[in-house]
């Protein structure tokens, strides 16, 4: 017969006080323990294949976007070039297409926040899924879907905004536009994807051991933190996409904006050059834009002009900045130039001197006695000018070696050093003790045969 035994793991909140403990044999104990391991292993599983899926899910997401994105610059261009009308079945088929990937788009945004939501029930170790529904979550659900139902409709709709007057056509003033302009531009917005598809592929993001090591230092994987790193990896392609992708897009915007104003602003090229001057903020003036959605868009790209300087000033500074073994190298090179030219000054200051006494000491001509004395007097006093500087040369030189990286490393070396030193203290302790334990028992022994041969007298 098998013994009974109490499981201490079983929690008694909620148990009636007067009702006996439930008692559990060992074989039901070996199928609990089984269960709980069943249990934490099932939920990794889960948890993977609902990353999975995620993922998956934002990928498709991206998809969609761009494919809604394209579909409407190409029904944009095609009826402003009156290859096709507006309100026509081919334009109309453009901008159902546009539709049914804006409808697919907010399927796969909430089957995303589906999957999001399991995961921080997977995660938290909660039933409910409805703690995951914070105001910050259903705040951004709402933005997301509302920047992204955003899209051009079917049929042909015009509304009139004011134009301001251009050398190149004067007399302008109200404009008629189509509203697919006002419907167009949001659309862009949905690029936000691109930055989330980048965080689920990132490896820092994807790999269990750099989130552990993460969660041990509280860092917050989030996309701030890998466009970081990738800034750091690779800042060349990085600002060169960033930037590129910037410029075509404020340009063909802003090409959207002024293209029903006049004949300039509906060239490409036209934008893309306003564009350029006033990303790099120049702003030569010879295009100005004429609707007030073209000068907010010149807005917008003068400040985005002015974030890209600023990170390509940093890039160029850590590029041309030395490495730390350079910069060892550079050191002892001047280092060692100026030790030379110190002797060499010191040398000169001997040979001065020893020219002055030697022409003070003769009695010859006294005109150009003097006029000698002079110059080395003046050769001497310049040798120990160029000494005073080359000394301060090399202390600044040793100010400048030590960095902060410098003190760093001198600090964790000198760390390194005392926990040594503290283990050896602790080895000689543990000797001295051992050796005072061996001593007391030599003298105990020395005693006791002290004591024999007294009691065998």
């Amino acid at each position: 017969m098998s013994s009974i035994i109490e499981d201490p793991a079983i929690p008694l909140v909620g148990m009636n006080r007067h009702r006996k403990h439930k008692l559990y044999t060992s074989f039901e104990q070996q199928e609990l323990k089984s269960k709980r391991f069943a249990t934490v292993g099932s939920k990794l599983a889960k948890r993977k294949e609902l990353f999975a899926k995620r993922k998956r899910a934002c990928d498709i997401a991206l998809a969609l976007a761009v494919s809604g994105i394209l579909f409407m610059v190409i029904e944009t261009e095609l009826a402003f070039a009156k290859v096709v009308t507006r309100g026509t079945l081919v334009s109309n088929l453009f901008k159902m297409c546009t539709t049914a990937c804006t409808v697919s788009l907010l399927i796969f945004l909430g089957l995303y926040h589906k999957l999001d939501i399991q995961l921080f029930t997977v995660n938290n170790s909660v039933e409910d899924w409805r703690l995951a529904m914070g105001y910050r979550r259903i705040l951004s659900i709402c933005l997301e879907f509302t920047v992204c139902i955003v899209h051009p409709i079917p049929g042909k709709f015009d509304i009139t905004w004011s134009s301001t007057d251009s050398d190149s056509d004067p007399g302008r003033g109200n404009v008629s536009v189509p509203l697919d302009v006002v419907l167009s531009l949001p659309m862009f917005l949905r690029l936000y994807l691109v930055c989330r598809t980048i965080l689920l592929h990132s490896r820092l993001f994807e790999d269990a051991s750099s989130q552990s090591l993460g969660a041990l230092n509280r860092i917050n994987f989030n996309f701030r933190f890998i466009f970081k790193s990738l800034m750091s990896l690779y800042p060349d392609y990085v600002l060169a996409v960033i930037m590129v992708s910037l410029f075509v897009i404020a340009s063909w915007a802003l090409r959207l904006c002024e293209m029903y104003g006049d004949k300039i602003h509906a060239n490409f090229l036209n934008t893309m050059w306003v564009i350029a001057i006033t990303f790099l903020t120049i702003g030569y003036g010879d295009i100005v834009p004429n609707s007030y959605c073209g000068r907010g868009i010149s807005v917008i790209t003068g400040i985005m002009g002015a974030g890209c300087t600023a990170l390509v000033v940093a890039v160029l500074a850590r590029k041309l900045e030395l490495s730390r073994a350079e910069k060892y190298v550079h050191d002892f090179v001047l280092d060692v130039d100026l030790d030379k030219r110190l002797k060499h000054e010191a040398a000169n200051v001997v040979k001065c001197g020893w020219f002055v006494y030697k022409l003070n000491k003769k009695s010859a001509n006294a005109d150009k006695k003097d006029r000698q004395v002079l110059a080395h007097q003046r050769k001497l006093l310049r040798a120990i000018y160029n000494i005073r500087e080359i000394k301060c040369a090399q202390r600044r030189l040793m100010d400048q070696a030590v960095t902060v990286v410098e003190v760093s490393k001198t600090q964790i070396d000198m760390s390194e050093s005392v926990d040594q030193i503290r283990l050896r203290q602790v080895a000689l302790e543990e000797k001295a003790n051992n050796m005072e334990a061996k001593l007391s028992l030599i003298y105990d022994h020395v005693v006791a045969i002290g004591n024999r041969l007294r009691t065998g007298k």
